[in-house]
Order: C-alpha cells, then structure tokens, then sequence
C-alpha cells in the first residue's frame, strides 16, 4: 500500500473523533442557552482545532521522505519537528481536558440567586390550589419513655 493510503486508513478515527467533537460543540452551544458553561464550548472549540490540525499534519508528514532525500533536514532535525508538534497537540489536549473538567466541576455548585429572586431556603411554601397541605403526627415524647 502507498503512504497516502495508510496516512488516510490512520485518519478514519481522527474524522470520527471531528465528527464527534463538532457534535459536542453544536450541543454545549445550544446547552449554553440553558446556563451551561462557556468553558464546555472552549473545550470543544480547542478539540475540533486540535483535531484538524492532526489531520493536516498526518498528510504533512508524508513528505518526510523528501525532506530527507532534498538534504534540507537530518535526522535529528525531523526528530525536533516531530517533537515540537507532539508538544502542541499534546498542550492543547490537555487545555481541552482541563476546561472540561473545570466546566463539569462548575456545573455542580448551585448557581446564586440574585438578590429578592428566590425565597429563603426555609421559607414555607405556599400549597398547590386542590392540594391540602400534609402535616405529619408528632409522636408523644412521654409514652416513649420507660417507667422508673
């Protein structure tokens, strides 16, 4: 097989994964509409570039070869290449996963509710219109109690 078709065999999960991450970007926006967080969007906004981007450098590095042979870059030239991008895509992996789980741990803690909004927590509430309220009989602490 030639290197173009193993370059496009390796991408498969990567379009699957642009796919997903589009997906998940389409759903926090329209969740952002309903108080979620905007760091959820960041996140996928940061996982769909990322993904791009190693789609493009999975075509890119096909060349590498004739960087080679054009006597341009040595060995350890393609080796500090190929690091540098495995540094950035490996950063903004982690920024993404970061932001997802500030956004998720953000999402747990009760929103405030602004000044005169909401009642007091305990604050009696007022029954449904056909609903009688249900009081619940107290026990007598002096029947309880063993005789001396």
């Amino acid at each position: 097989m030639s290197p173009l078709t193993f370059a496009s065999i390796e991408t498969i999960p990567l379009v699957l994964q642009l796919a997903v991450g589009l997906l998940g970007l389409i759903v926090s926006v329209k969740g952002r509409a309903r108080g979620v967080s905007g760091l959820m969007v960041a996140a996928f906004a940061v996982m769909l570039v990322t993904t791009v981007l190693a789609i493009v450098w999975q075509f890119l590095s096909l060349s590498v070869s004739d960087w080679v042979e054009s006597g341009g870059l040595s060995v350890d030239g393609i080796r500090t290449i190929y690091l540098a991008v495995a540094i950035v895509f490996d950063t903004a992996s982690l920024l993404s996963w970061l932001l997802v789980a500030i956004a998720v741990v953000k999402s747990g803690r009760p929103s405030r509710p602004q000044q005169g909004f909401a009642p007091p927590v305990n604050y009696p509430m007022a029954p449904q219109p056909g609903y009688a309220p249900q009081v619940q009989p107290q026990p007598n602490p002096q029947a309880q109690q063993p005789p001396s």
